[in-house]
This record gives structure tokens, C-alpha cells and sequence, in this order.
């Protein structure tokens, strides 16, 4: 037996027992990810339900910051409802191939994708001057998943054989594949594939739908640009998914002048050096591994293949030009990647899906939490600074109220002259009058330096209840003092006088007395004691008046923000709770 046929024999050896696995196994596809769907409406409910009727400017950075996080939880909502119909697509894909292996091919336009198709379907082996096994099983059926474009469809050859078509031009527009064995082999349109005329999908994006959802892939390079970084970030994407792929660097091979029998110089087609497809091999990993640091190259092996030496060694029954073509090797590293633990990567790719989708979520919502964050710091960023305005506002008010107070006061001073004593009541009324202007004024003026779009609020009637003591006319007593001179009758001093006196003599003296007049003097009013005690009162009460006042703004005019924020922490830590029960 030549070594062509003991590899295809090989490669269907490992085929058979994968079907014959894969016959007894069913795939009990988990209901978890039919609950995501309610999950993720509930949540959007209860959420846009909040923010239904706030009333967000686009202005302050609050109500932008609002704005954002609504925003960007409606483009994750969207993403999901398309991976939700993806991910119900993409189930039924699973049930649809539970008996096989599906491997799929992808790769940029031109990398010879349909060519290893049919290939592996057996075309050339077909025709071989050789006895193989393709010559008896029956002819593989060509099959449509999903159409992208009217072109690019299975072909039928002379004999009535259908095949992939094959082209220069981006040929393929649908998701095709055939059945071998155990084996269904997954053809797709090119990546990067321009777009036509009368296209029903982009060629790329179709080709996205469906890589989750396959067992494995591989991935095609053209030798001549390997390695590009369009194509690397599809490496990337399979890695996170914790999906396997295998890099084939396709038409490694070159052409060379040649001499045959006859002496004519034809054309021949040669293999690369074996140390220019290492050299590419090595390469391609580097860039892969470079360009997605994390990326795990153990999962992303390549292999440089020539499908056209391959087709001639199969006309030509030649062995070594086969084995040149590293076609056997594929075909080898094929076989043992899918008879390798065939159910287990069965098993597998649902629940890779189901918690792939749910760590999107979970991603998702941390990114809208970024948000909410973002916004509670443009809250308390107001809320710092409307606090800051406290000390500005008293010192204002209290300035302003002393010049109106002291204007005031020369009216009161005049009524305390004519008519005595003023109205306490009257003076604290009009005080209040004064407080309740100044203080809504300066707190109005303030905000709307902190505030991009407030508008002026009614705060509440300030109503004052100061002990400010009487006003009244201030008057001082002054005291004169008089020395008064007068006569008193005496007694006689001495014998002489005593003896005149019994003669009637009389004798006088001189006494003085003082005598005290008062007399009060109207000197003003006590207006500086009045404004001494009035000022430590006003001061503390426009402090209170004016911390109270911005509480209350403050309280009000995000509060709304406030409880979308709580609502959404809320909402979005229960769902988290929910999808992280739901993983498997």
C-alpha cells in the first residue's frame, strides 16, 4: 500500500470511530440560556422605567453624564437582543450537527479555502490512478446553511460530482459544507470579501455568526501576505472564546524552469525550503503573539500546506511530492484533533457559549457601572461645590444687609424721634424682608456659577426671629449743685452776751446748704448698640437660612440622577447575582 492511500486510510480511520462516538451521543442543550432573554427584559424595564420621565439637560455635567450611561446601556441592550437571536441561531446550528464534528474554514478572499474543500471531499481522489478510499464511500453532499449572495454556490463537474466553487474572484457567498464520515466540513465566504450587488449579509459578519458556534476551525493564510492584521484579530477573538484553531499558510509553494524529457523548458511547481515555511510559520505566530499578548499560541499551531503539489501528486500516484505538500500532515493533525475526545468538545462548545455571553454581560454592565460612577462623581463634584458657596453667600448677605439695615435705620432713627419707642414686631419683619431678599438673590446668583442650566428657584419664605431688643430715643440726666447762704438764730457765748441777752439781745449766724437740680438731655438713639447686637444674629441666621437653602437644592435638583443611579447599582447587582447562578 503506497503512503497516499495509508494516509487517507488513516484519516478515515479516525473519522469512523469519531461517527461511530458521535452516533450514540445527543446533545442536551441547557435551558440556562433561555433564561437570559427574561433576565435582560426585566432588567431593561426596570430600568428605562426609572428614567421615563426625567427631564436631562445638556448642559450641566450631571444630566450628561446621565445621558451617557442611558446611552451606552441602550447600545449593550441592542447587542445583546443580536447575540440573543445569534445565540438562538446558533443553537439550533448545534442540534442541527450533534452527530458530527463540525470543523470550519475560514480566511481573507484567495486563500484557497474551497480548494482544501474539495480537497478533503475527495475530488482529485476521485479521478486518481490509484485505488483509494473516497472511490468507495458514497459521494460527499454539498449542503447550504445560510446564503450571503447570489454566486460563489457548489458546482457540478462532468460526471455529475458536486463541488465547492473555485475561483480567482471571491467566489463563495454562503456558509456550505459537506458530510464525511464523522465529519462536516464547514466552507465560508472570505473575510474582507467586497461587497456586491444584491448581497443579503456582509460577507465578514456572516462568516462571524457562525465560527462561536463550530467545533474548531482553521484558519487559512496566503503564503504570499501571512500573518496580516485583519486576520489576527479573528486569532484574538477565537482565544477569548476559548476556542482552537488551526493557522494553515496556504500555496507554499513556487514555480520553477524546468527541462523535460524531450528537451522542452516547461514550468514546474515546487515546494518552498523547508526553511522559508518555517521561517513564515515562526513568523505568523510571532505577529499572532505580538499584536494579543494573551493570546495562547499552544492553541494556535501552524502549518504550511501547497494543495496544488498535493493535486498533482494525486494525478501523478507520486508520494514524495505529496508528503511535500505537508497535505499529509493535515490530514494527520485533522485526525487526531477530531477523534480526539470528540464528545467532550461537544459538550463543551454550549457551555463555552453560554458562559461567553455571560461575562459579555457581566463586561457590559461593569462598563455601565464605570458609568453611573462617572456620574455620582459629577453629583458630588456639584455637591462639593455648592458647599463651598456657604462662607461666600453668609459673607455677601451679611455685607449687604448691614448697608440695608443702616439705611433702614436712618428712617427708624427719625420715627424713634417723633414718636418714642419702635415697633419690635416691625423691626423683625422688616429685617426678615431684608435676610429673605439678600439671601435668595446671592444663593440664586451662586448656583447659576456652579450650575450650568439652573434656573432660579423659589426657596422658601424666610421668616426671622431675632431678639434684636428695642429701638428707642437714648437720653442723659445732668445734675446741677447750689450753695445757699442763710441766718440762724443763736444762743448767747459767753457771760457778756448771756447778760445782754437777758436785756433782749439777739444773736445771729451764718449757715449754707446745697441744693441739687436734675435735667435730662434727648441724645439720639441707641441704633450702634441695636446694630452691635443685631449683626452676630443676622450673621448666623443667614448661615443657617443659606446651609438649609443649599440642602435643599441640593436635594432636589440631582435627586432625580441620584435615584437612577441607586435604581440601576441596584438592577444591575441582581442580574449579576442572576446570569453568575446561570453559569455552567
Amino acid at each position: 500500500m503506497r503512503y497516499i492511500v495509508e494516509t487517507v486510510e488513516d484519516f478515515f480511520a479516525k473519522l469512523d470511530r469519531m461517527q461511530q462516538e458521535l452516533a450514540k451521543f445527543s446533545q442536551e442543550i441547557d435551558d440556562r440560556s433561555e433564561k437570559i432573554p427574561a433576565l435582560l427584559r426585566n432588567f431593561e424595564k426596570a430600568v428605562f422605567d426609572s428614567s421615563e420621565n426625567m427631564k436631562l439637560s445638556s448642559k450641566n455635567a450631571v444630566d450628561k453624564a446621565a445621558q451617557n450611561s442611558l446611552a451606552n446601556l441602550r447600545t449593550s441592550i441592542e447587542s445583546w437582543r443580536h447575540k440573543i437571536e445569534q445565540d438562538r441561531k446558533g443553537r439550533e446550528f448545534i442540534q442541527k450537527n450533534e452527530k458530527y464534528l463540525v470543523v470550519m474554514i475560514f480566511g481573507a478572499v484567495k486563500t484557497g479555502k474551497s480548494s482544501l474543500g474539495n480537497f478533503f471531499a475527495g475530488q482529485k481522489f476521485l479521478t486518481a490512478p490509484f485505488d483509494n478510499r473516497y472511490k468507495h464511500i458514497a459521494p460527499p453532499v454539498f449542503e447550504t446553511e445560510e446564503r450571503g449572495r447570489n454566486s460563489g454556490d457548489v458546482e457540478k463537474d462532468e460526471n455529475g460530482n458536486t463541488w465547492f466553487s473555485e475561483g480567482v474572484t471571491d467566489t463563495t457567498g454562503t456558509i456550505q459544507y459537506f458530510t464525511l464520515s464523522g465529519l462536516r466540513w464547514v466552507d465560508s465566504p472570505g473575510t474582507g470579501a467586497v461587497e456586491k450587488d444584491g448581497d443579503y449579509k456582509d460577507m465578514t459578519k456572516l462568516v462571524e455568526e457562525y465560527l462561536p458556534y463550530t467545533d474548531m476551525c482553521i484558519f487559512l493564510m496566503n503564503s504570499s501576505e501571512p500573518g496580516l492584521q485583519d486576520d489576527m484579530r479573528y486569532m484574538n477573538e477565537l482565544n477569548k472564546q476559548g476556542q482552537e484553531a488551526l493557522i494553515v499558510i496556504t500555496r507554499s509553494d513556487k514555480k520553477e524552469e524546468d527541462v523535460d524529457d524531450e528537451g522542452n523548458l516547461i514550468s514546474v511547481t515546487i515546494p518552498k525550503t523547508p526553511e522559508n515555511r518555517k521561517l513564515q510559520e515562526d513568523d505568523c505566530c510571532k505577529r499572532v503573539k505580538k499584536a494579543y499578548p494573551n493570546i495562547d499560541v499552544e492553541k494556535f499551531r501552524a502549518i504550511s500546506i501547497s494543495t496544488l503539489l498535493a493535486q498533482e501528486a494525486i494525478a501523478e500516484n507520486d508520494d514524495e511530492k505529496y508528503k511535500a505538500s505537508n497535505l499529509d500532515k493535515l490530514m494527520q493533525i485533522l485526525g487526531n484533533k477530531v477523534s480526539d475526545n470528540a464528545i467532550a468538545r461537544k459538550q463543551e462548545n454550549p457551555r463555552r457559549l453560554l458562559n461567553g455571553f455571560i461575562e459579555q454581560i457581566l463586561s457590559d454592565l461593569g462598563g455601565i457601572n464605570d458609568d453611573l460612577n462617572k456620574m455620582q462623581e459629577a453629583v458630588n463634584k456639584y455637591k462639593n461645590g455648592m458647599k463651598a458657596l456657604a462662607n461666600i453667600i453668609v459673607s455677601n448677605v451679611k455685607r449687604e444687609v448691614r448697608i440695608e439695615i443702616t439705611r433702614l435705620s436712618n428712617d427708624w432713627n427719625r420715627q424713634v424721634n417723633h414718636g418714642g419707642k419702635f415697633d419690635t414686631t416691625n423691626v423683625n419683619k422688616s429685617i426678615s424682608q431684608v435676610v429673605q431678599e439678600k439671601l435668595n438673590k446671592e444663593i440664586n446668583r451662586q448656583m447659576t456659577e456652579v450650575i450650568e442650566d439652573y434656573e432660579q428657584q423659589e426657596l422658601p419664605h424666610v421668616q426671622a426671629n431675632l431678639e434684636v431688643g428695642t429701638l428707642e430715643k437714648k437720653t442723659t440726666t445732668i445734675k446741677h449743685i447750689y450753695t445757699e447762704s442763710y441766718t440762724v438764730e443763736r444762743d448767747p457765748d459767753g457771760i457778756i452776751e448771756t447778760i445782754r441777752g437777758w436785756f433782749g439781745k439777739k444773736y445771729r449766724t451764718i449757715r449754707t446748704r446745697e441744693h441739687t437740680e436734675e435735667e435730662t438731655i434727648d441724645i439720639g438713639t441707641n441704633i450702634d448698640k441695636f446694630m452691635e447686637d443685631l449683626m452676630p444674629q443676622v450673621e448666623q441666621f443667614s448661615r443657617d437660612e443659606a446651609t438649609a437653602s443649599l440642602k435643599m437644592l441640593e436635594n432636589s435638583y440631582f435627586h432625580q440622577q441620584e435615584q437612577l443611579v441607586g435604581k440601576m447599582r441596584q438592577e444591575i447587582s441582581h442580574l449579576e447575582d442572576k446570569l453568575n447562578k446561570l453559569k455552567v
